[in-house]
This record gives structure tokens, C-alpha cells and sequence, in this order.
């Protein structure tokens, strides 16, 4: 698991732990706030949970963070996700968790932010990735605002609620501020 520590303006990112795997099976629990989050729509066990820790744990390209009010210590949410080490320029981030009692307050926007300039500047990274589910319009618009563009939809890849969903698979050019130019160079990139 990739172990770096981010901070910035009282936020931390950093390697979830053990001890942060019960209030994260409380998330991962609660599929009604957070199925679009953990593409889940069921509750897990917490020995589901355990091993999805693990896995992240066993791969040196895997990244499972906890992200903390670090004032107070509250911890908000989780992120995962993976560096594609074979094409040594993207990372994906699969899942990103903010607590329903801190959403719409900036943190969502702040962690992608923060992990943004991390991948940029740390991994040399020039996109990231993330797929988002068709019907969750609150999370397409989230990362539309993030600077974020539609490169692919794939069809039928999530069961929620017992009918298939298609995926939107969403890219940033880390590379690129926010502007016209990026948008034109991701579209001839990836279609």
C-alpha cells in the first residue's frame, strides 16, 4: 500500500490503519448514504471489509486512505484507488467516501485537490481517473466541477439495487489547468 502522508489547510490524508477499519465498515455498511460511493448495495461483514484492507495492504500500487479533520481528529472519509504502474502515467481513484455529515462543505474538493497535486508532483502522473455510476447525477456534476470530462461510458458494469448500471468513466490532464485547451487535448487523447 502506498504509505505517503498529505496535508493541507487542517486536512490529512494518509494510510488507513486497523484501527480505522471499524468506522469505515460503518460506511461501507450503510448502503442507502454511500452505495454510489462503494459501489455496493448490500452491507459487507466487516471480515469483507478486513480483506479489502488487506488487498490494499499486499499491493505496493494500492492506495487506501482515511482522510482526517486534524484538529479535532475526526476522521471524515476514505479514498482508494491504484497506480497503474505499467503505463506509468495514470492513476485511478476507485472510491472516494466523505462522511454525509461533511459533504457539500469543501472536503470532497479539497482531498481530490490535494491528491491531484500529489500524483502530479510526487508520481509525475498526467491523468487521473475515476468512474462514476451513471444514475448518481450528484457525483458526475462533483467531478465535472473538478475539472473532469467524460472519456467512455461502459455498459452494464455495477449492479445497485438489482438492475445493472453502466459506469461513467471520467479523466483530468494533470498536466492542464482548467481550460479550454485541456478539454480539446483530452478529447483527442481518449476517444
Amino acid at each position: 500500500m502506498i504509505k505517503h502522508r498529505l496535508e493541507r489547510d487542517g486536512l490529512l490524508i494518509a494510510p488507513v490503519t486497523q484501527e480505522d477499519l471499524p468506522q469505515i465498515w460503518l460506511w461501507y455498511s450503510d448502503v442507502e448514504r454511500y452505495k454510489h460511493a462503494t459501489g455496493l448495495d448490500r452491507p459487507i461483514t466487516f471480515e469483507e471489509m478486513r480483506d479489502k484492507y488487506i488487498e490494499a495492504c499486499c499491493s505496493r500500487w494500492e492506495f487506501f486512505f482515511k482522510v482526517v479533520e486534524k484538529q479535532h481528529g475526526i476522521m471524515l472519509g476514505v479514498v482508494k484507488g491504484r497506480v497503474h504502474y505499467l503505463l506509468k502515467d495514470e492513476a485511478w481513484i476507485s472510491s472516494i467516501l466523505i462522511d454525509e455529515a461533511y459533504q457539500g462543505a469543501g472536503v470532497g474538493h479539497a482531498v481530490v485537490s490535494m491528491l491531484e497535486e500529489y500524483f502530479r508532483s510526487v508520481w509525475l502522473m498526467r491523468w487521473l481517473y475515476t468512474g462514476v455510476v451513471a444514475s448518481n447525477i450528484a457525483g458526475l456534476e462533483f467531478w465535472r466541477s473538478m475539472g473532469y470530462a467524460e472519456v467512455r461510458k461502459t455498459r452494464y458494469q455495477i449492479m445497485l439495487d438489482d438492475k445493472p448500471e453502466d459506469i461513467i468513466i471520467m479523466a483530468k490532464n494533470l498536466e492542464c489547468d482548467k481550460n479550454l485547451e485541456c478539454e480539446r487535448l483530452l478529447t483527442l487523447c481518449l476517444c
